[in-house]
């Protein structure tokens, strides 16, 4: 009989007993990128603030240009020079003038056109113009862009540099946002030597450590620790109860399969976790652990880095994206034709990792084992191979989860 729970199963139980967070914190408009808004934002004034220039050149009364032209060009008298930044509305324009004014200055008063400098003689004292315009031709409006009380961002809102900039842009230096997941990341075996120090016979550097936490990092998550566990049962269910007091998720590599040193099955239970599932129905990865300890749940991933970070991205985004409301970090599926055969028989659904382009598929060159890591630097897709699949032939069409 075949073990394990299909995929879909094993999403349903994760999204099940994560938690939405609902906390929020102040930071600074600068920094929230990335953030999920955590209130509706009205404008507080109109933007523009007054009526201003999009052009360098001349802001005049359209009545006093309106025979303007090549062969009989307007003259006005120059009353002055406005320039971004100036209180412009304090200046009146009367009728036969013109004041100089550059791109972003307020328009003075009266005013309800600009000439374009290239359409002048760039007159200082007296300007000749040599178009005619219509009121309203070059001119902003104040509160064009939004007016003053507009809802302007929605609660739960993520927030890019658009946003950012909007924010700016009314005054904002602060801004309330969703506190984002607490995650400590843990990697188990006596196998693993820290990079850094000299390797000993029989030990590998430790690669998991490095690569879940930079994943996270590019996901917007920064891990609150990542540490590495020995072999030691008691060891690692204290270690998990401390981290389990302020972690929404622990994430750990390593130790879940049914060897004399995979701990984690004893470490979980001597810590009194609930475990809601183990062994998933694919490859590679198949012995992942889902348990939940006090309001924390703990993803255990294979030991096998290319394992780790295909259930990373299959289990933990989902998670993240139900914890923050972020759609954002759901993998986007798509189709593509398969360039080359894939070979191999694959009796439990397979994650393969590929790369899409242009609506083609094919493999990074390298070693495809779970143990393998070298391959993962050219991939940038998970291609989803069907259980019961006898092999994948050049020109077909299959499905890929982009990473």
């Amino acid at each position: 009989m075949m073990e394990g729970i299909l995929l879909e199963e094993a999403l349903k139980l994760i999204l099940d007993r994560v938690h939405i967070i609902t906390d929020t914190v102040n930071t600074e408009v600068s920094e929230a990128g990335g953030c999920i808004l955590a209130e509706d934002v009205y404008s507080p004034l109109d933007n523009p603030p007054f009526p201003r220039s999009p052009v360098d050149g001349y802001a005049v009364r359209a009545g006093d240009i309106k025979e303007a032209d090549q062969e009989h060009p307007a003259e006005l008298k120059v009353a002055g020079c406005i320039y971004a930044g100036d209180n412009g509305q304090s200046c009146s324009l009367k009728p036969g003038e013109a004041y100089r004014i550059m791109t972003g200055a307020p328009f003075p008063a009266g005013a309800d056109t600009a000439v374009k400098q290239e359409d002048t003689d760039f007159g200082e004292d007296r300007v000749k113009i040599y178009k005619s315009q219509k009121s309203y031709d070059n001119y902003c409006f104040q509160g064009e862009d939004y007016k003053k009380g507009r809802l302007l961002l929605k609660k739960g809102t993520r927030l890019t540099f658009a946003e950012q900039g909007i924010l700016s842009g009314i005054g904002y230096t602060e801004i309330p946002v969703f506190r984002k997941p607490a995650v400590r990341v843990f990697t188990t075996g006596d196998e693993l030597c820290p990079p850094g120090r000299p390797l000993k016979p029989g030990k590998i550097y430790d690669s998991n450590g490095m690569m879940v936490s930079s994943r996270l990092r590019e996901l917007g998550i920064l891990p609150k620790s990542v540490l590495h566990q020995p072999d030691s049962e008691e060891e690692l269910a204290e270690a998990l109860q401390e981290a389990a007091k302020d972690a929404d998720v622990i994430l750990t590599t390593g130790g879940v399969s049914v060897g004399k040193k995979d701990i984690l099955h004893g470490a979980l239970k001597k810590l009194g976790a609930e475990k809601v599932f183990w062994r998933i129905r694919l490859q590679p990865g198949m012995p992942t652990i889902l348990s939940v300890y006090q309001d924390t749940c703990i993803l255990s991933l294979s030991g096998n880095p290319f394992g780790a970070m295909a259930n990373l991205e299959l289990l933990f985004r989902p998670m993240l994206a139900k914890m923050t409301g972020d759609e954002t970090c759901l993998m986007e599926k798509r189709q593509g034709i398969m360039e080359g055969d894939f070979q191999k028989k694959s009796r439990v659904r397979r994650f393969v990792r590929a790369v899409y382009k242009d609506g083609s598929v094919s493999f990074p060159q390298g070693i495809y084992s779970s143990g393998a890591i070298g391959t993962l630097r050219g991939c940038n897709c998970l291609l989803d191979i069907p259980a019961g699949t006898e092999g994948i032939k050049g020109g077909e069409k299959v499905t890929v989860w982009m990473l």
